[in-house]
């Protein structure tokens, strides 16, 4: 008997465990790369009914299963991974079910154990994208937000409208000194809590066509091929307890809110968001920090 409840004590730490891993676990290259890659397989039986395109079909649908469970998985933005939001809109599973029905496959040659191996590449941005598939869902405000999240956070926000938008093409915000998650949908606040920009803001039908915030986790990458002139530094921090949002520092916040302004009107200019990060920050979140060694006094030495 007591066999049996140590047994069901170690089984429910260990499901317990994984939920958790689950919910916490993320793939910093599918930001920096863009893009979700996934494998499915299916293999050749030795039954003749089962015909080569049979196959190769359900391999398809094994990488097709494989992307829907990733992308679940997702941070959509602060507080929210993908999962949490699928069951807010109905026509959100059907507009991810056309992203991955038209996402792009590619078939591998079978090799000698009879394996059929199918690639499957889902966008995160572009006219039929995972970010276009699910931003009227990064709209939604948490409970413990306001209901109109846009209206009221970006209502103090003072920008000169006859201002003339910045010339730099790139704007970069260094965080690799701070814990900081990509998501689908990061937001830029000011210090004092005014939204500033979110991708799902832009209201033109171009607004996926390319990529307004990009991830890097090389600042050199992030300045490659512009000119000094081109590129800009805004200095930025990360909050411990919102690690997705970024807050952009008062003497900056002028000029990145310009910039922004220009980017939401023009969606298809060579205008783009960099933020730097540490991916290896995120495998050591939840890890406890090691104990020192106390250091050894005179009595104990004698």
């Amino acid at each position: 008997m007591k066999f049996k409840v140590k047994l069901a004590i170690i089984c429910f730490c260990m499901f317990s465990a994984c939920s958790l891993w689950a919910e916490t676990f993320i793939e910093p290259e599918i930001f920096i790369e863009q893009k979700l890659e996934v494998f499915g397989l299916a293999g050749i039986p030795w039954e003749t009914e089962s015909s080569y395109d049979e196959e190769r079909s359900r391999a398809w649908m094994d990488a097709l299963h494989h992307a829907y469970e990733k992308v679940l998985s997702l941070p959509l933005m602060e507080g929210k991974l993908v999962r949490h939001v699928m069951q807010t809109n109905s026509s959100l599973k059907e507009r991810l079910g056309q992203v991955l029905m038209s996402a792009p496959k590619y078939f591998l040659q079978a090799d000698t154990s009879g394996l059929i191996r199918c690639r499957l590449e889902l966008p995160l941005s572009g006219k039929l994208s995972v970010r276009s598939a699910l931003y009227l869902a990064a709209l939604r405000p948490q409970p413990q937000e306001p209901l109109s999240l846009l209206a009221s956070w970006s209502a103090g926000l003072k920008i000169d409208e006859k201002a003339p938008a910045p010339s730099f093409k790139r704007v970069i915000l260094d965080a690799r000194s701070f814990l900081f998650e990509p998501s689908l949908f990061p937001r830029f606040f000011t210090a004092a809590g005014m939204l500033i920009f979110q991708e799902s803001m832009v209201p033109s039908k171009e607004r996926f066509s390319r990529p307004a915030v990009l991830f890097e986790s090389d600042i050199r990458r992030a300045r490659k091929e512009l000119k000094d002139e081109e590129v800009v530094t805004i200095a930025a921090h990360i909050s411990p307890l919102a690690t997705r949002d970024i807050c952009i520092e008062h003497t900056d916040v002028d000029v990145f809110a310009r910039f922004c302004r220009e980017l939401i009107r023009n969606p298809l200019q060579e205008r783009e968001i960099v933020v730097v990060f540490n991916p290896q920050v995120l495998h050591q979140r939840g890890r406890l920090a090691k104990t020192e060694a106390k250091a050894a006094t005179k009595d104990k030495l004698k």
